[in-house]
Formats: C-alpha cells, sequence, structure tokens
C-alpha cells in the first residue's frame, strides 16, 4: 500500500489491484477539464478510465489510486509507470502551483519507488516522462499533455529537488570509472578539466581508463553537475567500437524525436544506424552539408537533451 500524505485520498473503482508490476517512473497528462470532473468521471465503471494522480490548477493533490494499483492511464504503460492528470486543456503550461504540486509527487514516487529525478522520453526509460511518448501502444495520444507541459519537466525536477547525475548530491573526494566513461565526459560533469584530472592522478594516457579505475577530483569540483542531461563527451567518444550506455540513452532521444533509423535497438554499441539518426537530428535542427555528418557536436547535443544514465 502507498498512499501519498498530503493528497486528498479519493479511492475510484476504476483500477486493477495489486496490479502494478513496477514503477519505472511518473507520467504526465493532461485532462481535457477540470479536476472535478475527472474525479466524477473515474467514479463512472464504463469509462474504463482512472489515473493515480489528479493535480488541480490551484495546485490541490487529488490519490484516486494507491501506487501498488494498476490505474487505466496509458493502456500497455500502465503496469510500469504512475500517472500524474491535470486540470486544463493541451497546449497549456501548468501553472506555479502545478509545478510545485507535481514535484512533491515525484519526491515522493523518489523516496517511495526509487523512481529516478530525471527526464524519460521512451517507455523502457526511467524517470518523468509524458504519455505521448508512448506511442500507439499507450494509446496513441501524441499531444498529451501538449508541448508546454513537456518542455516544463526541468521546472519539475526542480521542484522535486534533482539532485543531478546518478550519485549526485554528495561531496566526494574520489571517482570510480564506470563502462563507457571518458576523462572529458568525467571532467564535465564535475566542473573541473580533462588537464586537472589527468595532473592530479597522473595519469600517462587520458584516453585509457579501466572500468572500477579511482579517480581523485579537485576538491572544489567534487560536487558532480546538478544537469539531469548527460554532458557532451566530445565528438571523439563517438567512434567504432564504443559501447557506452549513452549510446543507447543518445538513441531513444533520437528515436522520440523521430529521427530513428534503427532496425534494432538502439543498444550501446556506436554503429552506422546511431550516426544515420544522429545526422537525421543534425538536419532536422537545419544543419546542412559537413554539419550534419552524423558525429555529434557540442549544439546539437545539448538540444537532444540525453539524460544522465
Amino acid at each position: 500500500m502507498a498512499r501519498m500524505p498530503g493528497a486528498q485520498w479519493r479511492p475510484v473503482p476504476n483500477c486493477t489491484k495489486g496490479g502494478q508490476d513496477a514503477v519505472y517512473g511518473v507520467v504526465l497528462h493532461i485532462m481535457q477539464g477540470t479536476l472535478w470532473g475527472s474525479d466524477s468521471w473515474f467514479r463512472n465503471p464504463s469509462a474504463q478510465a482512472s489515473s493515480h494522480f489528479g493535480v488541480g490548477k490551484d495546485g490541490t493533490i487529488l490519490q484516486w489510486v494507491d501506487t501498488a494499483d494498476r490505474a487505466w492511464a496509458q493502456a500497455s504503460g500502465n503496469r510500469t509507470w504512475i500517472s500524474i492528470e491535470h486540470e486544463g486543456k493541451s497546449g497549456e503550461s501548468l501553472t506555479a502551483a502545478q509545478i510545485a504540486a507535481d514535484g512533491k509527487i515525484l519526491a515522493w514516487a523518489h523516496k517511495t519507488h526509487g523512481v529516478k529525478l530525471q527526464i524519460a522520453d521512451s517507455p523502457t526509460g526511467r524517470g518523468l516522462g509524458w504519455h505521448g511518448m508512448g506511442g500507439s501502444a499507450w494509446g496513441g495520444h501524441t499531444a498529451c499533455p501538449g508541448t508546454p507541459i513537456k518542455n516544463q519537466r526541468d521546472e519539475i525536477l526542480k521542484a522535486a529537488g534533482a539532485g543531478g547525475s546518478p550519485g549526485g548530491g554528495s561531496v566526494t573526494t574520489t571517482y570510480t570509472v564506470k563502462k563507457g566513461d571518458t576523462l572529458s565526459s568525467i571532467a564535465s560533469r564535475y566542473k573541473t578539466t580533462v588537464a586537472k584530472l589527468v595532473s592530479l592522478n597522473k595519469l600517462k594516457d587520458a584516453d585509457k581508463l579501466s572500468v572500477g579505475q579511482k579517480l581523485k577530483l579537485p576538491g572544489a569540483s567534487s560536487k558532480p553537475s546538478t544537469s539531469v542531461y548527460e554532458p557532451f563527451p566530445g565528438s571523439a567518444f563517438f567512434h567504432g567500437g564504443r559501447n557506452s550506455p549513452i549510446v543507447t540513452a543518445m538513441g531513444r532521444r533520437l528515436v522520440a524525436e523521430g529521427c530513428g533509423a534503427y532496425r534494432t535497438g538502439p543498444g550501446p554499441n556506436w554503429t552506422n544506424a546511431d550516426r544515420e539518426s544522429y545526422r537525421r537530428w543534425q538536419k532536422k535542427l537545419g544543419y546542412s552539408g559537413a554539419d550534419a555528418d552524423g558525429i555529434p557536436g557540442k549544439a546539437s547535443w545539448e538540444k537532444l537533451r540525453v539524460p544522465n544514465v
């Protein structure tokens, strides 16, 4: 049983008891109506619809379904995602009170279910997602909750107290190298430079790191960046033979932006399909010629907003 303190508990019959298989994250929806109109609709068995939470424009939080139970909000995504419906219509932005309320729900979901405080743009991702990201499998509601709300997720993360990259928020003096790390990506994440890391750790080759290797971090910069997005690892990172979860996360964002050229995947290995997908993203941004060669650059990478992995 999981009911959020501070939310008005108003249970509805439209749900599957004990049916929540997992909690990958929180999905944002729009009601196309009012909070209390939705409250009434979810009590109608013929509606075949419900949501775990509802948030009014004034910040009122209703909880309709216990998060141990499955709400009926996003079709095949119901088993693994918690849902929040918002008073309003597609194309509108959330009010400041709604953003604050969403932050409370997300912070509670983080504490209660381990939901990651990061952006999610794929049904297989983790964090703060949106209804349309599930495509036809989630009912085909690609305009839900609308671009303005989708773009307010950073504000919701801030309201929830997002701490940035995994393991972030606490000051450390060492960093353990993970698969896919490069010295430039570590330097970017910890607000330092490759030169400082090389000097501090007496590295002979900045391009050679081993998984599990311990790196000392400059004390003044030992707190990770608070960005929820993966820092640009440098163009040299993207080459044949590269295997990294960063590549998978990038591929998922490219698919979400309608630029995917994958027959299978995306996966952690950098392939020609990744390069073609990224080329499509560059062209979507207006690049051409040598600027649309499929190799990520800093400006286009930052606009892609790849979530931290």
